[in-house]
């Protein structure tokens, strides 16, 4: 089970999107495609909200998937940091960091 931890990455990812979303009265659609060196993503639009929340809607992604490390086992803590330090390589045009400037 521990290998398949790696499973979880994108699903909390994307949860942790989706619930800052909701916290703040808004909803995300995903949609699936395929990104920047066919890297499969789900996508999504950004929410009409304030640019803070959009801030914290971009940044939850990330910060759900880095709070649950310490719970996790080691293969879901390296491959956390690797979808980390991957992400801009292959996100391209919809980068989540993009909602952070």
């Amino acid at each position: 089970m521990e290998y398949g931890s790696i499973l979880l990455i994108p699903l909390v990812h994307e949860f942790g999107h989706w619930l800052a979303a909701r916290l703040f009265g808004a909803s995300l659609r995903f949609r699936f495609e395929w990104g920047k060196y066919h890297v499969p993503r789900w996508t999504w639009k950004w929410p009409d909200v304030t640019p803070l929340q959009l801030k914290v809607i971009c940044l939850a992604g990330f910060g759900l998937e880095f709070a649950l490390i310490p719970f996790m086992p080691w293969q879901y803590q390296v491959a956390a940091v690797i979808h980390f330090a991957a992400y801009p390589w292959y996100a391209g045009e919809t980068s989540d960091f993009k909602g952070m400037i």
